[in-house]
This record gives structure tokens, sequence and C-alpha cells, in this order.
């Protein structure tokens, strides 16, 4: 509904609530008085009354849009609003005896005028206060409405940048392993590089958006693997498991590559042995819960620095999902170290 469709509403319900009070308190001064009313034609000569005071109320709408009572001082503001009452009134009372006197048949006297001023003035002080309220309203709620937007534009924004700053930490760790057998593999860092271009041209692809179907993710976890299996031959497994309906819950985006990568890192560091690496995915009620554990080296999670990868999963979390997401990181009973990750099954931002 526009803005003039709404205030016609608005005014035209006013009048007419206004017309059947002041019927309706005429007519139970008449049944006191032991007179029998005449209902209808009562109300219809009300109702015409009204609505011809009612034809200043564009005025009124008016003054209080263009003067609105938080951006002047209080007293001059006050000014302004007794000072567009009295013209109202004084305009209003004119059209009232001009319709009754022709219309309606109700001749006005001085006494009637003086009357129907002070009555109109209070009528139109409340149109006034009513037109203020709703008008306060609707501006709370446009602000509210733009400060919601602007929040979830920064927010956003904020994400994209944290996406963006994963990718070149990603490219940079996985050159690097690349490079490590670049020397002593080179048919090996060549398949690698292959393995790279095709997961970061699935990767771009996704880019545009901060969240994806799980099971894209995971896809781009099975080709990160590959790569890492390249790297560290039979010392590394991977092992990717989710229950099918979580493929289609939304995920945020390279979240689970940082985890996969840390646990590979965590888990051969320090140790010849070969480790396993292993990601389920399941629902726990309202929630996707996902579990990186590796059965490498047990990390210190009290001394665990959180680099670029973990702390970047960490802040893309709690903005797409605030206090709605959780992720911790703590030994394994037996060996080795567990990622947990809880989101909501929500769409996020």
């Amino acid at each position: 509904m526009s803005g003039v469709k709404r205030w016609f509403v608005i005014g035209l319900a006013a009048w007419t609530a206004f017309a059947a009070l002041i019927s309706v308190w005429g007519d139970l001064q008449q049944l006191y008085q032991g007179r029998h009313p005449a209902v209808l034609p009562g109300f219809f000569s009300t109702l015409a009354q009204q609505y011809t005071v009612a034809l200043l109320t564009p005025f009124l709408i008016y003054v209080a849009h263009v003067f609105p009572p938080t951006r002047r001082p209080l007293v001059l503001t006050l000014g302004v609003y007794v000072t567009a009452l009295f013209g109202a009134c004084l305009v209003g009372v004119q059209l009232l005896a001009f319709v009754s006197n022709t219309f309606l048949g109700k001749h006005f006297t001085l006494q009637t005028s003086l009357e129907e001023a002070f009555f109109t003035f209070l009528i139109y002080a409340v149109v006034l206060t009513i037109v203020l309220a709703v008008t306060q309203v609707q501006l709370a709620n446009e602000r509210l409405a733009r400060a919601l937007r602007l929040e979830a534009d920064l927010s956003r924004l904020r994400v994209e940048t944290l996406q963006r700053q994963i990718h070149p930490h990603f490219i940079f760790n996985t050159l690097n392993a690349v490079g490590a057998i670049m020397h002593t593999d080179v048919n090996a860092a060549e398949e690698m590089l292959v393995a790279l271009a095709d997961l970061l041209r699935t990767a771009t692809d996704k880019s545009s958006s901060p969240v994806v179907p799980l099971r894209e993710e995971l896809t781009l976890v099975d080709r990160y693997a590959l790569i890492m299996k390249m790297r560290y031959g039979d010392r590394l497994t991977v092992n990717v498991s989710a229950e099918p309906r979580t493929l289609e819950v939304p995920f945020p985006t390279f979240t689970l590559q940082p985890l996969v990568e840390n646990a590979i890192v965590h888990g051969l560091e320090k140790t010849s042995a070969a480790i396993a690496v292993d990601v389920s995915c399941r629902l726990e009620n309202d929630k996707l819960v996902i579990d990186v554990k590796d059965n490498g080296v047990t990390v210190d999670t009290v001394t665990l620095q959180e680099g670029v990868g973990i702390g970047n999963t960490r802040a893309r979390l709690i903005e797409l999902y605030g206090a709605g997401a959780m992720l911790s990181i703590g030994p394994r009973e037996s060996r080795g170290t567990c990622f947990t990750l809880a989101i909501p099954t929500a769409p996020a931002i």
C-alpha cells in the first residue's frame, strides 16, 4: 500500500470512529433526558460534519512530516504544532458552519461556533498526535530496516574478505607440498599441480557464494586429500563419510579444508608412522556436526597456535552463525586429535 493510500485509510477510519463516538454520546444524552434519539439520521449528520472537518487532515499530516518532534528544540516544535492547530481550527469551524447552515439545517450562533471551535481544536490535537505517533513508528521501522540491511551487508562483506583470505593461504601451503617432492619425484609433482589446478578451478566456481551444499564441500576435501596423498604416499589415509541427509545442508565454502589440513600436518608432525584422517558428517537435532579426527601425534590444545586456517574458519563461523556455531579442538581418547564443528542446518546469510 502506497503512503497516500495508507494515510487515506487511517484518516477515514479515524474520522469515522470520531463520528460514531460523538453520535453514540449524543444518543445516550437524549435517552438520559427521556427522549428517543433518531439514531441513523443523527449518525449521518454527525458523519457529514466530521468529514467536513476532516478536510484539514492533509495539512496536519504535512505539518507532522515537515516538523518532526526530534529535529528541532521542543519549544519551537510545540509552537509550530499549536499554531497549526489554531489555523486548522479556524478554517475547519468555518467550513463546518457553512456545511451545517447550507446542507444540514443547523444554524451556528456565536456560542455554537465557540463550542465547536473548542471541540474541533481537541479533535485536531488528537489527529495530529495520531499522525505523529504513526510517523515516528514508521521512521523507527525504516531506521531499523536500514540498520539490519547495513549489518547484513557488512557481515557479508566480512565473510567474503575472510573467504578471499583463505585461498592464498591454501595455495601457499599446497605449493610448499609440491615443492617438497619436486626434486625427488617430478612426475608426482606434476600430478599434484594438475590436481591443484583442478581443485582451484572448482573452488573458484563456488567462491562467489559464502555457502554451498555440503556434498560440494566434501568434493573439495576429496581433491585436497588426493594432493596430500601424493605428497605423503602410504603414510596418509583420508576417509570421508557422511549421512545421506547431510549432503544438501548449506555449508560455508572452504571451511573443512583447513581442518583436514591441520589434522594432516599436526598428525604427521614428529612421527614417521602412517596416520589416518577420518572425516564424518552427521545430523544431531537441528545441527550439522562434523568430526575431523586423526590418529597421529596428539596436539597440545593449550599451546596449539591458531593460524590463518583455523582462525579464519572460526571468524567466518561467527559471522555466518554467531553463537549458533561451534568449533572445538581436543585430544582423542587413544591417540591423535579431534576437530569438531557444529553449525545450524538453517541457511546462513
